[in-house]
């Protein structure tokens, strides 16, 4: 398993909100609006997943310990991701597309659960989940950095040992 804290995610996060006071406000008011055209999309491809997925930070720095981020990962029709855990609590709302998930360390298609646009998934610490899309789909999620990614079954895995 791969521990991936996302520094350049942060770097596309500090871009997109520096340059978003295009609407009205000033990044370090009160109020940050961050336009949907004006996200950065780049690849991103996390050790241990497939290519194929795209991200826009909209707030903050998932690397940042104890700060706030938000980010947008949009994944192609088809796309799969293998189970992994983060050592955060996940929050995710579903944008567009049908979003697949399933609880568990092995991959199990009939598992998976479909959400759809407006469907919220709050995903505790540590607990493995794999799932994909249906449809091109885009997810938002936030939380509380760091944000980092452990593919089961990597070094990083040190879960019970």
């Amino acid at each position: 398993m791969r521990r991936v804290t996302l520094p350049a995610v942060a770097v596309l996060a500090v871009t997109v909100v520096t340059a978003a006071p295009a609407s009205s406000q000033a990044a370090d008011g009160p109020l940050v609006p961050v336009a949907n055209a004006a996200l950065d999309w780049a690849p991103i491809t996390p050790p241990g997943f497939d290519e194929g997925m795209e991200i826009a930070g909209v707030y903050g720095d998932p690397a940042a310990a104890g700060k706030a981020y938000t980010l947008r990962l949009r994944l192609p029709d088809g796309y799969r991701f293998p189970p992994h855990f983060h050592p955060k609590a996940e929050n995710v709302t579903v944008l567009d597309g049908t979003f697949l998930l399933a609880m568990g360390e092995e991959v199990d298609d009939d598992r998976l659960q479909a959400y759809a646009p407006g469907d919220y998934l709050f995903i505790e610490p540590e607990h493995p989940h794999f799932g994909g899309a249906r449809g091109e789909t885009t997810i938002q999620l936030h939380g509380v950095g760091p944000f980092e990614i452990i593919v089961v079954g990597s070094p990083e895995d040190t879960r019970g040992k």
